[in-house]
């Protein structure tokens, strides 16, 4: 197994990215190169330092590409989307020791092309513990058991779902201001997926599909998969 060195500098800023529980505005502590390719998710070293680390994703693939960090149990804890052929994209994503995946998926679509690592150390700060789990199921164009109810500010809850769709299906979920905090990765029929969030305070969230239906090329919310939640004062 190969390790890193540690460096101090800030990563340049390098595009957007979806703000999920894990990802962090730091500076990273540790860096690591991973390359996407047609066949390919490669990572420079294996054996990383806990804290802030910044994937510095390369898409060499012929097609866009996505790159998601997740825990060994498949729960995203981070992710990169809409990567073009020959541009570079940097994820920085706050872990403790442990085991996680990076998956890229070029074209956006199907399983992905997965590598595991190591986190090691005692630095990081760790995913709060869920108070609950939601599990639910996912199909075409709807999420027809999820049951949304009930969540307050600072609650932390763990999302699990079942796809029995005939195509791929996630489930974001965007805080008032319209912006990312968590997802379950796009899923395909017959797998289950999950995602832990927090809900750092109250007001009307949206949850949704944002793939695109292969038979009509509209994205799912436009086929009215998504919604919208009250979060409530704790």
């Amino acid at each position: 197994m190969s390790t890193l060195s540690r460096t101090f500098a800030p990563l340049a800023a390098m595009g957007a990215l979806i703000a999920l529980t894990a990802c962090s505005t730091a500076a990273a502590d540790v860096t690591v190169d991973v390359t996407g390719t047609d066949d390919g998710c490669t990572l420079s070293a294996d054996v990383l330092d806990a804290g802030n680390i910044g994937f510095e994703f390369k898409n060499e693939a012929g097609d866009v590409n996505e790159l998601y960090v997740l825990k060994a149990n498949g729960d995203v804890v981070g992710e990169v989307e809409n990567v073009t052929t020959g541009t570079r994209r940097t994820l920085v994503v706050d872990l403790v020791a442990g085991d996680y995946l990076v998956r890229c998926k070029p074209g956006q679509t199907g399983d992905g092309i997965e590598s595991a690592f190591t986190v090691t150390g005692d630095g990081g700060t760790a995913q709060a513990t869920p108070d609950r789990t939601l599990t639910f199921e996912s199909v075409e164009f709807r999420y027809p058991d999820l049951d949304v109810d009930g969540i307050t500010a600072g609650e932390t809850i763990r999302f699990e779902m079942t796809n029995n769709g005939s195509q791929a299906h996630e489930f974001e979920v965007l805080d008032p201001d319209g912006n990312a905090i968590g997802e379950v990765a796009s899923t395909e029929p017959g797998g289950v997926s999950g995602a832990t969030i927090t809900f750092e305070s109250p007001g009307v969230y949206t949850y949704q599909c944002i793939l695109v239906d292969e038979n009509t090329n509209k994205q799912h919310t436009e086929l009215d998969m998504t919604g919208t939640f009250d979060v409530a004062e704790a």
